[in-house]
């Protein structure tokens, strides 16, 4: 994706979990859209990306613009968009970019003055 963002697209059940990470932030929002019937699309666009989610009430789009997500209300124009092959990855493992911390390690005894 334009400046090297990753979306991460997941359904369980009608909940679909949209994550954008870029940058070093990483934005997730979980929305009610039904269960997919068949694998989201996603679209680039000159502003930035549009996802459509296939469900069995019709597709539902959202905007990816600047890092931030917006639910369309209508069937966004994308005669100009390009088509953008998505990677199917095992659950759960969209989620496994960003890895814990480390724990802070605990600190050495003051000398004694």
């Amino acid at each position: 994706m334009k400046g090297g963002q990753t979306i991460v697209l997941e359904n369980q059940g009608d909940q679909t979990t949209i994550g954008i990470s870029g940058d070093g932030q990483r934005q997730s929002s979980g929305v009610t859209t039904g269960v997919w019937t068949i694998a989201p699309t996603l679209f680039q666009t000159e502003s930035g990306a549009v996802v459509e989610i296939h469900t069995g009430d019709g597709s539902v789009y959202f905007q990816i613009e600047n890092g931030q997500l917006h639910s369309l209300n209508e069937i966004p124009s994308l005669e100009e968009a390009r088509y953008i092959e998505l990677d199917e990855v095992a659950d759960g493992m969209g989620q496994s970019e960003i890895k814990p911390m480390t724990p802070m390690q605990p600190m050495k005894p003051l000398k004694p003055m």
